[in-house]
């Protein structure tokens, strides 16, 4: 068997994050936030209210973390860069 390690081995480098991608991470942050204090609103003035005002609590919960999970998702990927770098080739 090979010394060598295997290519799926490899360290990868990953690149820094972008600003968008850290921008991103705030705005996941905030959103399972504002998901945290729909929750608590909801448990809070559930039984106070009527049935659509809770069912559109219960949505705006929902939606703010759903876009906390999508923007956490994008925000840590680790994003190649895909600019093409200039080659010092020598003419043969």
């Amino acid at each position: 068997m090979s010394e060598q390690t295997p290519a799926h081995h490899l360290p990868v480098r990953h690149p820094p994050k972008r600003l968008w991608q850290k921008i991103t991470l705030v705005i996941a942050n905030l959103s399972f936030l504002c998901a945290a204090i729909g929750i608590v609103v909801t448990l809070i003035y559930g039984n106070s209210v009527e049935a659509e005002y809770k069912a559109a609590m219960g949505a705006i919960t929902f939606f703010c973390f759903a876009v906390g999970v999508v923007c956490k998702a994008l925000g840590g990927t680790s994003i190649p860069s895909l600019k093409l770098e200039p080659q010092n080739k020598k003419p043969e």
